[in-house]
């Protein structure tokens, strides 16, 4: 029983086999064959299910070794990697660049494939081995790669984060030449091998911007200010806290859409679910627990994919002694605890982009050049003076940054994309009618910004006080960091690189130069707490701000009922176990339910529908989404309709193509409809204004 709970592997150098050869291991598991077959060869030609035998046999053969000793070049000396029962890794180290080197390696081992389509996504080089699909996404992905200075960087990880991350590279590239007659047969399936890794893999942006989605949010206030005037569009999406909207006098909102964003949104999406995300997290302190001793728990909800974006290891080593879950794709853990504190994480949703519509026309003479990070097959050059576009910014025409660039396409004859950037950002979209382009800044143009690498520094923190400086280093995408320590201590920290702006950011603003973030705010400075008098801490992607905090970090949030029902519990009672809070991470009692059902139901009663079969369904429902019940269907399909029509009652007739009345029935039902809105779920609330365009009205 034991072998079967815990396999044993050591990766060692070559110099010091000898000196290890006596160490025992498990017996090699009959589903982890180390027999190898070409990583080139093409997946036999075969029908029905000797196909699938055949492809399934093959995937077998191409498993990493997991057991037993392996000959691995560049390590210091002896690693032990031992592999629970869940097959999760625990590495044990005598060095630093061997922790790390042992973590790229086995990540590589257990992910090879997610990590070089991960790679490919940020490098912008998805085309190269899917086709023309992609070739948009992947100029955008080059768009926002990071351009800044590589120093400032690296020291903004910490004194050794560039030593971590090469010895993380290293053990990839190890594993890629190891592997090289037996990759992952989706390498085979679609005819490409893995390539070497450089050093800047992991600093990639773009697995970020998920987090970061206030751009899409600024476009779809513009819409709705441009049809129903600044008023309307803040009832129809109400900022918190309560401001009204800035629309900048002069600035002309029309023919801002979607499209004005180019591909952005794509540059990020998951290659083939539909993101679904949305996190919880809290800890109590002892004085709630049965042990005496805080608990932390954490369920971020990310995209659902297969392998899961998330992966689990345990690191120990000089210095080193953590075990939680991290990515794939980078050194470190994000999520988890060492041997004094504990650590997890929700999107905090920062402010941390905004839109700048330039105002640009030719220049010639003007030609420039942009050095950046990229490989020599991806060589940037100077555009034709003929062609150089400029922009007007602070009284005077300047030329744009421009990258012209090469995009190899599967199938197809490469394609020559030309990248333009002011000093905003990159330029996403163009409207030579009106003589405008659109450009985002966001804070990943800034140094130390690529996603979780300041877990480098929060994975060796020792108390509270490490515990911020460690946070000060976090910057993208912001998170609601939680903390506990085996002292009893609990914590958290809103951690993000936030903008100072002296206007809201809810809508586009001019380029001119008028409207320019003026530094960021210190990390002590956002919104924190150590050990509260209530005991506890929660979050769940909604609006953290604490009373009377002044500084406008955001002004979207998740609606509170995630978070309403984990202070209900946790108000409830004391004397907590983790199996407590097991139940309650999967706790399905909607409080969104709980507060629309019975007005939902009252409104029907009120119009003669109370008889009707999905009527009686939800008046008798107990507000629990199990998974075998009906109730929960109807509502989840009742509750974005009762939103579209709560917004097409509210919206103005002179903002809609045809005036449409408002129903005496929705009326009434929506009279508080400001707060009802801010009752749904962000997502659902930006859906139901998109989706508000039936034929009998369309905002323009």
């Amino acid at each position: 029983m034991a072998d079967r709970r815990v396999r044993n592997r050591a990766l060692i150098p070559s110099l010091i086999v000898a000196a290890v050869a006596t160490l025992a291991f498990a017996a090699v598991s009959t589903t982890r064959s180390t027999s190898s077959s070409a990583g080139a060869s093409p997946v036999p030609a075969a029908t029905g299910a000797s196909s699938a035998d055949t492809l399934r046999d093959l995937a077998l053969r191409r498993l990493a070794q997991i057991e037993g000793t392996m000959r691995v070049p560049g390590l210091d000396s002896a690693v032990e990697v031992r592999r629970d029962r869940w097959g999760i890794p625990h590495i044990y180290a005598k060095t630093q660049h061997d922790l790390f080197f042992a973590q790229g390696f086995v990540a590589a081992q257990d992910r090879l494939f997610q990590m070089e389509m991960w790679r490919r996504q940020a490098e912008g080089r998805l085309a190269e081995v899917l086709g023309p699909r992609y070739a948009e996404r992947d100029r955008l992905s080059r768009l926002f790669r990071y351009r800044g200075p590589m120093d400032a960087e690296w020291a903004a990880y910490g004194p050794d984060a560039r030593e971590i991350v090469g010895a993380f590279v290293e053990g990839v590239n190890a594993y890629v030449t190891a592997s090289k007659d037996r990759l992952p047969v989706e390498f085979t399936m679609l005819r490409f091998a893995p390539e070497p890794w450089t050093i800047d893999v992991p600093l990639a942006r773009v697995t970020s911007l998920s987090g970061v989605s206030n751009a899409s949010t600024e476009i779809l206030r513009a819409r709705l200010v441009e049809a129903v005037g600044a008023k309307q569009a803040a009832e129809v999406m109400p900022p918190e806290p309560t401001r009204v909207l800035d629309p900048v006098n002069g600035l002309d909102l029309s023919g801002l859409d979607a499209s004005s964003l180019g591909s952005y949104g794509g540059a990020y999406q998951d290659i083939a679910y539909q993101r679904i995300e949305g996190s919880n997290n809290w800890v109590v302190s002892g004085k709630k627990t049965q042990s005496g001793k805080p608990i932390l728990a954490n369920d971020p909800h990310r995209a659902i994919t297969h392998p899961s974006v998330r992966y689990i290891t345990h690191l120990v080593g000089p210095g080193w002694n953590v075990i939680g879950a991290g990515e794939p794709a980078s050194p470190g853990v994000s999520i988890g605890h060492n041997d004094r504190i504990a650590f997890g994480l929700t999107i905090v949703g920062m402010d941390q982009q905004d839109i700048y519509v330039e105002r640009v026309g030719p220049c010639s003479g003007i030609g420039h050049r942009e050095s950046g990070i990229g490989d020599s097959r991806n060589a940037e050059s100077p555009v034709p003076s003929p062609q150089s576009r400029c922009y007007f910014h602070n009284g005077q025409w300047q030329a744009m940054t421009t990258v012209i660039d090469t995009i190899e396409v599967k199938g197809e004859a490469p394609r020559i994309v030309r990248l333009e950037f002011t000093h905003h950002g990159p330029i996403v979209s163009s409207d030579p009618a009106r003589g405008r382009a659109v450009a985002i800044r966001m804070v990943g143009q800034e140094p130390g910004t690529a996603a979780y690498l300041a877990s480098l520094q929060l994975g060796r923190a020792r108390n509270w006080r490490d515990f911020q400086n460690a946070m000060s280093r976090w910057h993208m995408p912001s998170e609601n960091m939680i903390y506990a320590d085996v002292d009893g201590n609990i914590g958290w920290i809103a951690a993000g690189l936030m903008p100072k702006r002296r206007w809201s950011g809810l809508l586009p603003v001019p380029g001119d130069g008028r409207w320019e973030w003026n530094g960021f705010v210190p990390t002590r400075d956002l919104p924190q707490s150590y050990n509260p008098p209530s005991g506890y801490i929660a979050t769940a992607n909604n609006n953290i701000l604490p009373r009377g905090y002044s500084i406008p970090i955001s002004y979207d949030w998740s609606s509170d009922y995630r978070v309403s029902r984990i202070r209900e519990v946790l108000d409830s009672r004391g004397n907590f176990t983790i199996a407590d809070f097991q139940a309650l991470q999967h706790d399905d009692l909607s409080h969104l339910a709980k507060r629309l059902v019975p007005p939902l139901v009252a409104a029907a009663r009120r119009l003669g529908k109370a008889e009707q079969p999905a009527v009686k369904m939800l008046a008798s429902w107990n507000h629990r989404m199990s998974r075998d019940a009906a109730a929960p269907l109807v509502f989840e399909a009742w509750a974005p309709s009762l939103a579209q029509k709560a917004n097409a009652a509210r919206l103005s007739p002179r903002g809609c193509r045809r005036g449409q009345p408002r129903s005496s029935g929705i009326a009434r039902t929506t009279k508080r409809s400001k707060r009802f809105s801010r009752r749904l779920p962000v997502r659902s609330r930006r859906a139901s204004v998109i989706r508000s365009r039936s034929p009998r009205w369309t905002v323009r």
